[in-house]
């Protein structure tokens, strides 16, 4: 095991009046996976990964590191990372040819495994059980790992606290997830962490307009820290949109090991959450089938839904609704007024099929090649109007929009 302390100051705790003076936060391996000496470096990654959401003005980590470490926090510009005195030598790449991939069991993270080398291993995160109220429940993605190490994979289960520390739980950071892959790193010489992070959420065309991601600022902060600690910061399917990843999981074999909705059982989702009623509603698209029922009721009885629906505004991955909706059939008056609202018809989505050839330099050069001719073959790359259509992508706020969306709303 692994423990953080945290003490917080007063500025911080104005910041954030629930997260006490001193707070603790742990990482606890199973089976005969072991963490051995963890770098400081990475030690420190994983404190700022976990913690910067809750510091007021500085961040003081208790323990030396490297002055290439020290500089690279130079570029978190909101507080100030503070440590104590002395230095250590920097942490230099493995030549191991072992990559890690930040595994969640659900249909991104499993098409960014089935687009990496077959040595890649699997690190999950296991959220620790609590008295907090939670509607989480790990017994699909535990049943994912189980399948995948049957396979020959080799999958390390970490469990943590961390998300307590949010209110309301979650992580505290999106990265913070690969925490312990990176407590991981040094036993098992990793030369990079891969996440299954999509298109949508690197290109921005989850929210109002195309931003292009190298220069981001998430880009430049994430990148930097993990290259200042010998890894790899590695986006396989960072030119890949949800519609791809649903497609890769459709036509991989290890595609059938997984399972996007955390709060059903092995191949029970609750089909109540808004995770499932966008998954579902994109595989009867994909199949060529109506409208599915388990939607239509989610709309009308799940207030998660309908709160998503109706309050983001845009829709989180709207464009991923717009392609399901333009290619199924039913559903009724307000299925058709959802079509309305997302603008189906209106705008094109064709590009969302296919792999997004900029994107290639997210990917970890020790084995780009290798995804890149995984991603033509199940995907194709998009041509230059996909591409066009992609740079295009804007959603924003409008009073047609507003009129639409009244009429959704009038509806359900």
């Amino acid at each position: 095991m692994i423990r953080f302390n945290v003490f917080s100051e007063p500025a911080d705790r104005r910041r954030n009046p629930n997260f006490g003076e001193v707070r603790q936060f742990s990482f606890k391996l199973s089976g005969i996976s072991k963490f051995g000496e963890v770098h400081s470096d990475r030690l420190a990654l994983v404190a700022i990964l976990c913690t910067l959401p809750f510091c007021s003005e500085e961040l003081k980590v208790s323990w030396p590191v490297s002055q290439r470490f020290r500089e690279a926090t130079k570029v978190i510009s909101r507080i100030k990372v503070i440590f104590s005195e002395g230095s250590i030598e920097p942490l230099e790449r493995q030549n191991s040819g072992r990559h890690a991939l930040s595994f969640s069991g659900g249909a991104d993270s499993t098409a960014a495994l089935a687009v990496m080398p077959n040595s890649t291993e699997l690190v999950f995160m296991l959220r620790s059980k609590s008295r907090a109220r939670t509607l989480y429940d790990s017994h699909a993605a535990l049943e994912s790992c189980r399948q995948l190490r049957n396979l020959g994979y080799t999958v390390h289960i970490v469990e943590s606290d961390f998300e307590y520390l949010r209110s309301p739980i979650g992580f505290p950071t999106d990265l913070a997830v690969a925490s312990p892959t990176i407590l991981l790193a040094d036993s098992r010489k990793f030369e990079s962490v891969a996440f299954g992070t999509i298109l949508e959420s690197a290109f921005g065309t989850s929210g109002s307009r195309y931003r292009n991601y190298v220069d981001s600022s998430h880009y430049r902060l994430w990148s930097t820290l993990f290259q200042s600690v010998a890894l790899g910061y590695s986006l396989p399917v960072a030119g890949v949109s949800e519609v791809g990843s649903a497609i890769l999981c459709r036509d991989h074999p290890i595609g059938r090991f997984h399972q996007s909705c955390i709060r059903g059982k092995w191949e029970e989702p609750c089909n109540k959450c808004w995770k499932c009623f966008r998954k579902n509603t994109l595989m009867a698209a994909l199949e060529g089938s109506d409208m599915p029922n388990s939607s239509i009721d989610s709309i009308r009885k799940s207030k998660e839904v309908r709160r998503n629906l109706i309050e983001k505004k845009p829709i989180r991955h709207e464009g991923v609704l717009t392609y399901s909706l333009q290619r199924i059939s039913g559903g009724g008056e307000i299925i058709q007024s959802l079509r309305d609202l997302v603008r189906v018809g209106a705008i094109e989505t064709d590009w969302m099929e296919y792999w997004y050839p900029p994107s290639s330099g997210l990917i970890d050069e020790d084995y780009e090649q290798t995804s890149v001719g995984l991603l033509k073959k199940y995907l194709g790359e998009m041509v230059k109007s996909n591409i066009d259509d992609l740079h295009s992508w804007h959603n924003e706020t409008s009073d047609d929009r507003e009129t639409r969306l009244s009429r959704f709303i009038r509806l359900i």
